[in-house]
């Protein structure tokens, strides 16, 4: 921060709770927002807009209560999460989705036609969905959703430390995801040149 500029007055836990006036202004600021960290770690993007509709229906019935909460966000993401969670243990058992590479693929370019970010995203968001679960979360909230370490931890119901081996583990991960990644893409430009 510049010596010439004011600090600012509003502690950053409190920021989003006096951003909001109305549950129709935290829905225009958060849906996007709360659809990205859930296209981010979802085995299927439709599901993740589902689970968003449903968690901002939650969040309109007990609109009163969130105005007291100091991060009404936190509670938001913290209650997506897991219905994600619970909504993609029940598919798997149902056996109503798949989880190979290609389909991941093939839903996020989907999904990148009609959202500009996931679509600048598209090798970050595969790498993330790559991830064993709760590195893909530690990595959505602390990365994408930009909690703190302790936050994260908050919101996935675990310490701060067991956040912070998550996210070192997640980004060992996903480097060595990446290495491979360009290896391949080597390998094939070797063999293309050669035939």
């Amino acid at each position: 921060m510049s010596h010439l500029e004011a600090p600012d007055p509003v502690p950053r836990e409190y920021r989003p709770r006096l951003e909001v006036a109305s549950f129709s202004d935290f829905y225009a600021q958060r849906w996007p927002w709360l659809v990205r960290c859930l296209i981010a770690q979802a085995g299927d993007s439709r599901w993740a807009e589902d689970v968003a509709q449903d968690t901002m229906l939650d969040a309109r019935d007990k609109w009163d209560q969130l105005l007291t909460y100091d991060r009404p966000h936190m509670w938001l993401l913290r209650v997506a999460i897991r219905r994600l969670r619970r909504m993609e243990a029940k598919g798997r058992e149902d056996c109503l989705f798949s989880e190979d590479d290609g389909s991941v693929a093939a839903d996020l370019a989907a999904t990148a036609v009609t959202d500009a970010w996931v679509d600048e995203h598209l090798d970050l968001l595969a790498g993330i969905r790559a991830l064993p679960r709760r590195q893909a979360e530690v990595v959505v909230v602390h990365c994408i959703a930009d909690f703190t370490l302790a936050e994260t931890g908050q919101i996935l119901g675990i310490s701060e430390a067991a956040a912070k081996t998550h996210m070192q583990r997640a980004r060992r991960r996903l480097k060595d995801l990446e290495e491979t990644t360009r290896d391949d893409e080597e390998n094939l430009l070797i063999e293309g040149q050669q035939a």
